[in-house]
């Protein structure tokens, strides 16, 4: 554990995302580099791969978070995420170049599932227990096993084209070792980035759901915030919404749910209440846009953008007015 992270907050949360940044950066490079070697489809990648390694700061910073007795960063990190992965990350990713595509119901109905197992903490216990993780993770391995079955039969299939890419031991070397040296910096930007985070917390005397929701949440999204802007910028519209629907997946099955499993822990129901429910909402909202637009309109992405704002901005204030 960073001793020097309290002492300077401001300086462990700026390393700790940059950290985090950098880190899930190289490990998507390495990540899809080795996918896409494999004949994998570029919304599987961003379903799987992408998502995976954006989704490794939140896994790093609820596993501190937990371990360090910090819970309410360890919920509000995760939930705080899946809204700003709707409402921020797709909604600048299509203001900035409107996202086309047709989305398939099980990506979806997934997405759904996900956020609904969630929500049940704030139903049954106000606890993140250990039968409510296992069908976390439960829900997360079907989901993979299905993708996986899904694009084995896409590769026999008779009008299949993608080929693999040409590939060399030295390719395989480098991007190996990224992916090796964005689990490092991602470990230690995860660490970094949660005291500096309590540090501020306790000296602004701001809850640490407030941090959670806003700095770590915010912070730890920022992987899928680049890839998703730069895939709608390139047209890889796949990627744009892969990334971004198999992150809030991967959010709950393997960070919700293997925290919980390794520890459980109680969930301040009255701190995010709000917050779940606009988790919930967002993710309802982004269902029903891609399905009805097939894609998501630089208009919506705006409306997005301001919705999510003016939450973060409400909840703020009614932190500082208890």
């Amino acid at each position: 554990m960073p001793h020097w992270a309290p002492d300077f907050p401001l300086l462990a949360i700026l390393a700790g995302l940059v950290a985090l940044v950098v880190g899930a950066d190289l490990l998507v490079r390495g990540a899809v580099w080795i996918a896409l070697s494999v004949g994998m489809s570029h919304m599987a990648v961003g379903l799987t791969l992408v998502a995976m390694g954006t989704s490794m700061p939140e896994l790093m910073v609820s596993l501190t978070a937990a371990r360090v007795g910090s819970s309410e960063i360890a919920m509000a990190n995760v939930i705080g995420s899946n809204v700003a992965n709707v409402l921020l990350i797709i909604g600048c990713a299509a203001a900035v170049c409107a996202i086309r595509l047709q989305v398939r119901w099980f990506e979806l109905l997934f997405l759904l599932l996900a956020t609904a197992l969630a929500c049940v903490p704030f139903v049954v216990g106000a606890e993140m227990s250990r039968p409510i993780a296992a069908t976390m993770v439960v829900m997360l391995v079907l989901f993979c096993a299905q993708l996986l079955r899904r694009e084995r039969a896409q590769k026999q299939s008779p009008g299949h084209t993608q080929a693999p890419h040409r590939t060399t031991v030295t390719g395989w070397l480098l991007h190996l070792g990224l992916l090796l040296i964005g689990f490092v910096l991602l470990a230690y930007g995860a660490e970094w980035l949660v005291d500096g985070a309590v540090a501020v917390a306790t000296s602004l005397g701001l809850s640490q759901a407030v941090i959670g929701m806003t700095i770590v949440a915010i912070g730890t999204s920022l992987p899928e915030l680049a890839t998703s802007t730069v895939a709608a910028l390139r047209k890889q519209s796949e990627i744009a919404i892969g990334n971004v629907v198999g992150s809030n997946i991967f959010n709950v099955g393997a960070v919700l749910g293997v925290a919980a499993l390794i520890r459980p822990f109680p969930v301040d129901t009255a701190a995010l209440g709000p917050l779940i429910v606009v988790t919930a909402l967002s993710a309802i909202a982004l269902v029903a846009v891609l399905r009805i637009w097939h894609g998501v309109p630089r208009a919506v992405g705006f409306v997005f953008v301001a919705i999510y704002v003016g939450f973060l901005t409400s909840e703020v204030i009614r932190s500082q007015s208890h």
